[in-house]
C-alpha cells in the first residue's frame, strides 16, 4: 500500500511554462483525502522550491520536503536537516578543474548560491525566479571560499560544453544531468532517496510504501528505491528504464494525474 508520494518538480509536476495543472492539483488532493502524504523532491534551491510547493494551494508548505536534489529536508519554517556536504578538498579539487576548463558554474549551500561569473546562463534563470531573496543569490569574487557546498550546478548550451562538464573527474563524486540543459556535480551519497527514507522514517513508513514520480537523472534513485517508481513519458530514456511503470501523458498533459489514477488511486 502506499503510504507517501515523492513528486519531481520541474518537467514533472510542473508543466514546462512552470504551472501546475488543475487536473494534477486534484489527483495529489485526492491521495491527501486518502492519507497518503504527498511530498516534492526537487533539485531546486529550497526558497524556490517553496514558491511552487505554495501554488500547489494544498496546504503543503507546512510539510516536510526534499530539496537541493536530496541535499536537505526542509520546510516552510526550518531546515530539518542538511543530508552532507562536498568535503573542501573535493570541492576545490572540481572547483579548479571548472576554472581551467572554462565552465562556469553556481555553487549551492542550504541557505545560499553563489556564482562568480557574471552573465552566464544560469544568473539569468535564478534572476527570474519569483519570491526569492535577492541575498539567496550572491556573487563573489572567489569561489573557493565557500564552506559547506552541497553541490555544482551547470548550464550548457552546445554538445561541446555539455562534454566539458561530463569531464569532471573527482572521487566519491557523481555527475549528472537535472533538467533540460543542467548538469549537477554532487557527492554520491547524496541523493532524492537518501533523504527521502530519512524523512519517511520519520513518519513510520518504509520504503516499499513510497511511489516516487520524475523524469530526470536526478530522480533514477528514488525511482528505483522506492516501492513503485514511475517516471513521465516525457523522461529521460535513461530514467524510463529504471521504472516500474512509465505513464502515457508528458508533464503537459498531466501525466502525474495520469499515473496517480491508474497505479495508486
Amino acid at each position: 500500500m502506499v503510504r507517501l508520494i515523492a513528486l519531481d518538480l520541474d518537467d514533472t509536476l510542473l508543466t514546462t511554462d512552470k504551472q501546475i495543472s488543475h487536473k494534477n492539483r486534484e489527483a495529489l488532493k485526492a491521495c491527501m483525502d486518502r492519507g497518503i502524504r504527498v511530498v516534492t523532491a526537487s533539485g531546486r534551491f529550497n526558497e524556490s522550491q517553496l514558491v511552487f510547493i505554495k501554488n500547489i494551494g494544498l496546504g503543503l508548505e507546512k510539510e516536510y520536503h526534499v530539496g537541493d536534489g536530496g541535499g536537505t529536508i526542509f520546510s516552510e519554517d526550518k531546515i530539518l536537516k542538511v543530508m552532507g556536504t562536498i568535503d573542501k578538498d573535493r570541492y576545490l579539487s572540481v572547483l579548479s578543474q571548472t576554472r581551467e576548463l572554462g565552465v562556469p558554474c553556481f555553487v549551492a549551500t542550504s541557505r545560499n548560491m553563489f556564482f562568480d561569473i557574471p552573465d552566464q546562463p544560469l544568473c539569468r534563470v535564478y534572476g527570474k525566479v519569483p519570491g526569492v531573496r535577492r541575498p539567496y543569490i550572491e556573487r563573489l569574487e572567489d569561489l573557493s571560499a565557500v564552506e559547506d557546498a552541497l553541490k555544482f550546478v551547470f548550464s550548457y548550451q552546445s554538445e561541446e560544453e555539455l562534454a566539458r562538464i561530463q569531464s569532471i573527474r573527482c572521487d566519491g563524486t557523481i555527475t549528472f544531468h537535472a533538467g533540460r540543459n543542467l548538469m549537477e556535480i554532487t557527492m554520491e551519497s547524496l541523493n532524492k532517496f537518501a533523504a527521502l527514507t530519512e524523512l519517511a522514517e520519520l513518519y513510520g513508513i518504509g520504503a516499499d510504501e513510497m511511489a516516487c514520480i520524475g523524469d530526470s537523472e536526478n530522480d533514477i534513485p528514488m525511482i528505483k528505491g522506492a516501492g513503485l517508481g514511475m517516471a513521465v513519458k516525457n523522461a529521460m530514456d535513461s530514467v524510463k528504464k529504471h521504472a516500474d511503470a512509465v505513464g502515457e501523458k508528458t508533464n503537459d498533459e498531466d501525466g502525474v494525474a495520469w499515473l496517480l489514477e491508474k497505479y495508486v488511486l
